[in-house]
C-alpha cells in the first residue's frame, strides 16, 4: 500500500512540474513553487513510511507539513498582483505556514531544548482542535476562490485528498488508527490529489488554445470572453470580481447597457444598440482589461489570447485601485 501511495505522489509531482509552463507568463510563479514544495514533502513522507514504517512520528510530521504546504498556493494567489506578489509570499504566506506548523513540528523541535521531553523528538502527531479548525478555515478560503470555475472538480478532489492525508492525525481519532487504516487514508488522499491534477490537465486540453485568433470580426467579442474566463479561472473569483468592477465602472462612462459578467460581455437591450456601439463597448472593455491585466500577466499572455495590443482608455490607467 505504501508503494502505491508513493507511486501516486510521484505522478502528482510530475504533473505539477509540467504545470510550471502555465504560470510562466503570470504573477503566480510563487504559488507554483509553494505547490512544488508541498508535493515534494508529501513524497518524502511517503518515502519514510515505505522505507521505515516504524517511524510513525517522523512520517506524521512530514504528512502534516505537506498538508499545510498544500494550502500555500491558494493563499499565494490571493496576493498575486504585481508588484506585491513576491512580498505577499514572504510576509503573508510564509508566516501563515509557520503559524500552522508551530503547534506541531515547532513544539516538537523546541521541547528537547526546554527539557519538556527526553524521548524521541518526532513522536506521533495528535492534532488539537484549534489547529485543525485553523487549517480547515484556510483550506475552505483557498478552495472557495475557485468554486464555480473550470477548476471546481479538481479543487474538490484536492480538498478530499488533503482530508485523507490529515485524517489519521485528527482529534476525532484520539484512540489512534492502526497502521493499515492510516495507510489506506493516505493512499486515498494521494489518489484524489493525482486525479485532481489529471483532471486539471485534461480540462486544459479540451479547451484548447482559448485565445487562438479568429478571422471573423464578429468573433472579437468571443475572443475577449474566452480570455476573460481564462483569467477568472486562473486567478480565481476574488481577483476576477475586483477587475470586473473596474471594467464595469469604465463601461458605464459610455452610457450603454453593457457590462462585464461572469462569462464575458453582457449586452442588455441589444435591440437598442447599434453595431458601432457594440464594437465601441467591446474595444473599450478590451483596452481596459489589457491595462488592468498588466498587474497579473505578461503581454505575451494577453497577446496570445487577443492578438495585437490596443490603446487603453484613460479611465483604466490607474490599475493601483484594484
Amino acid at each position: 500500500m505504501h508503494v502505491v501511495t508513493m507511486g501516486a505522489l510521484v505522478v502528482a509531482a510530475a504533473l505539477w512540474w509540467r504545470a510550471r509552463r502555465r504560470v510562466a507568463a503570470t504573477s503566480l510563479r510563487s504559488a507554483w513553487w509553494w505547490g512544488l514544495a508541498a508535493v515534494l514533502v508529501a513524497n518524502a513522507a511517503a518515502a519514510v513510511s515505505l522505507v521505515d514504517p516504524a517511524s510513525i512520528g517522523l512520517g506524521n510530521h512530514l504528512w502534516y507539513a505537506a498538508c499545510v504546504l498544500w494550502l500555500c498556493p491558494a493563499v499565494s494567489v490571493l496576493g498575486g498582483r504585481r508588484p506585491a506578489a513576491q512580498a505577499w509570499s514572504l510576509f503573508v504566506v510564509f508566516p501563515l505556514f509557520l503559524v500552522l506548523e508551530w503547534p506541531v513540528t515547532g513544539v516538537a523541535l523546541v521541547a528537547p531544548l526546554t527539557g519538556a521531553t527526553s524521548g524521541t523528538v518526532f513522536g506521533p502527531v495528535a492534532l488539537e482542535w484549534p489547529t485543525v479548525i485553523g487549517w480547515g478555515l484556510v483550506l475552505v478560503m483557498g478552495a472557495g476562490n475557485y468554486l464555480g470555475t473550470r477548476w471546481t472538480l479538481p479543487v474538490l478532489l484536492v480538498v478530499v485528498g488533503l482530508g485523507g492525508l490529515i485524517w489519521p492525525m485528527a482529534p476525532w481519532v484520539r484512540s489512534g488508527l492502526d497502521s493499515g487504516t492510516a495507510a489506506s487514508c493516505r493512499l486515498a488522499g494521494g489518489l484524489a490529489i493525482v486525479l485532481a491534477l489529471v483532471r486539471a490537465s485534461f480540462s486544459r486540453r479540451i479547451r484548447g488554445n482559448v485565445g487562438q485568433p479568429d478571422d471573423d470580426d464578429q468573433a472579437s467579442s468571443g475572443r475577449l470572453d474566452r480570455a476573460w474566463v481564462d483569467f477568472r479561472d486562473t486567478f480565481g473569483l476574488v481577483w476576477a470580481r475586483r477587475v470586473e468592477d473596474r471594467v464595469n465602472e469604465d463601461l458605464r462612462r459610455l452610457g450603454g447597457d453593457v457590462l462585464l459578467g461572469v462569462a464575458g460581455l453582457e449586452f442588455h437591450g441589444e435591440g437598442a444598440l447599434l453595431p458601432a456601439e457594440r464594437d465601441a463597448a467591446s474595444e473599450r472593455a478590451e483596452a481596459t482589461l489589457r491595462r488592468l491585466w498588466r498587474r497579473f500577466v505578461d503581454d505575451e499572455w494577453v497577446d496570445s489570447r487577443l492578438g495585437a495590443s490596443v490603446e487603453a482608455p484613460l479611465g483604466a490607467t490607474d490599475s493601483s485601485r484594484l
